[in-house]
């Protein structure tokens, strides 16, 4: 385990005066952080700058986002620099020697009026063991048994699907509502058809959804932008014993047209944008879950997908704040 490091907090505005024997020099506050690390880098202890952050509620609380979580479509990000806004943010200075710390934050003092915060030790921790413990996987109505492979199978009654699955890069561990509402309208639609035989997961993240849909005995295009993630959901596929059920890929292409049900557990604004590939890839008489969504998304993605599906209107359920619509075509 690495050694411990040392840091101090610091509140920095837009700009920042330097009043040293030298002189007053004034900064605005990213060359005032470039200064700290001319000043205290190469072999005088500086090890990292944390610039502050602000959480993507707290920018939707204060107007800086329409919407108070943030995704990439598979394009470039708009500008989301939420900190360089902000009139003064808190950065935090990483040391990887005490006196090091003690030091520059003296120094710091003497020549500036920032309000600094103590020098206070870092004990390294093992973050994946901490996971592990916190981790013990969930039940999910009506049968299945999400667990992660370092917990052992018992106790687990024979009507429950065991479904091991060890988390990574990709969204889905069994406990977020939206994966729970997908598990469950998934569950339904397949006891309720012996006709499905193929499903298409849009945006499978780690792979529950395409591997819950395997092991009931469905063959699964699992197609997902993110590359790290779909390692990962390989990892979870195999775990299950349903790798060779499952293909993943980062496109539609080389997918079916007529799949007798689609899984679709992202959030509106993707929805909104791949309605129409979505529904053209959806069987006559086919099943559409569409997950992801708040009670405001519903209207939007209703009229959107009702419109291409003939004004056929769905289920809805609930689960929480969480909501997921099931259109049968």
């Amino acid at each position: 385990m690495s050694s411990s490091s040392f840091t101090f907090d610091l509140m920095v505005p837009r700009s920042v005066t330097w009043n040293s024997t030298q002189g007053v020099r004034s900064f605005e506050r990213e060359d005032f952080y470039a200064f700290l690390w001319e000043e205290w880098g190469q072999d005088r202890g500086l090890v990292g700058i944390h610039e502050g952050s602000v959480l993507s509620e707290d920018a939707f609380t204060a107007g800086l986002e329409a919407e108070n979580w943030t995704i990439d479509s598979a394009e470039a990000p708009r500008e989301r620099d939420w900190v360089q806004s902000q009139e003064t943010e808190t950065a935090v200075l990483y040391f990887s020697m005490q006196e090091q710390a003690m030091g520059a934050r003296a120094r710091i003092a003497n020549c500036t009026t920032l309000e600094l915060g103590p020098v206070t030790e870092q004990v390294p921790q093992d973050w994946d063991a901490e996971w592990r413990k916190s981790y013990v996987g969930v039940f999910v109505p009506p049968n299945w048994e999400v667990r992660p492979p370092w917990i052992e199978e018992k106790d687990i009654p024979k009507q429950n699907i065991l479904l091991r699955l060890n988390p990574g890069a990709g969204f889905g561990t069994g406990t977020h509502e939206t994966t729970q509402l997908c598990l469950q309208a998934l569950a339904k639609a397949m006891k309720n058809s012996s006709k499905i035989q193929s499903v298409l997961d849009f945006g499978s993240g780690s792979g529950i959804l395409s591997v819950a849909a395997a092991l009931m005995g469905a063959k699964v295009d699992g197609v997902e932008i993110d590359p790290l993630a779909n390692d990962n959901a390989r990892e979870n596929a195999e775990l299950n014993g349903v790798q060779d059920c499952i293909s993943f890929s980062e496109t539609l292409d080389g997918t079916m047209s007529d799949y007798p049900l689609i899984l679709a557990n992202i959030l509106r604004p993707v929805l909104i944008e791949f309605s129409k590939t979505i529904c053209s890839k959806l069987a006559p008489g086919g099943v559409l879950i569409l997950s992801g969504l708040i009670e405001k998304d519903l209207d939007e993605v209703i009229g959107a997908y009702s419109r291409l599906l003939g004004g056929v209107q769905p289920e809805r359920h609930s689960l929480g704040d969480w909501r997921a619509l099931v259109f049968h075509a």
